[in-house]
């Protein structure tokens, strides 16, 4: 049920690297902030939203997933205060060489979450076609994009 929310993140990353490219020639660096969870009313905003536009679940195919939603507790109080996400911030504006994109999650678990996910949509992207890359290929690749970015 996190389509449309999956989606617009996606958007902002693609947007991201566009601008950055529009942007290099006038010097001016760009950068997205990609927060893990962190203590918000993300759940709260959500059903107000609905209750506000007039959106019943009723008829839905996915009533049950949108109930079981919906009973969730919005309380996200036990989350991280979102302090990393303005340090991040912060670090971006006043960095010299400022990086694309800065992972910012509450605990090594979210980060190896999130370096999984990339990982696998790397792997399937290099699946079963004329131009894929073996494994030697992929880690010399790899390692050539770590050394870049320590240089930068």
């Amino acid at each position: 049920m996190l389509g449309p929310y999956s989606m617009s993140k996606h958007a902002v990353e693609a947007y991201t690297d566009t601008l950055a490219v529009e942007m290099e020639q006038f010097d001016v660096a760009v950068s997205v902030i990609e927060p893990g969870n962190y203590n918000s009313n993300i759940l709260d905003s959500l059903k107000k939203r609905r209750r506000e536009n007039g959106l019943s679940v009723d008829d839905s195919r996915y009533r049950d997933a949108i109930d079981a939603i919906n009973e969730r507790s919005p309380d996200r109080s036990n989350f991280k205060e979102p302090d990393e996400v303005s340090a991040a911030v912060l670090q971006f504006l006043f960095e010299a060489h400022p990086k694309r994109r800065y992972m910012v999650v509450p605990n090594q678990f979210e980060a190896e979450i999130t370096i999984q996910k990339a990982i696998e949509e790397l792997v399937q992207l290099n699946e079963r076609h004329q131009y894929s890359y073996a494994r030697d290929e992929l880690i010399t690749l790899l390692d050539a994009a770590l050394e870049n970015s320590a240089a930068n």
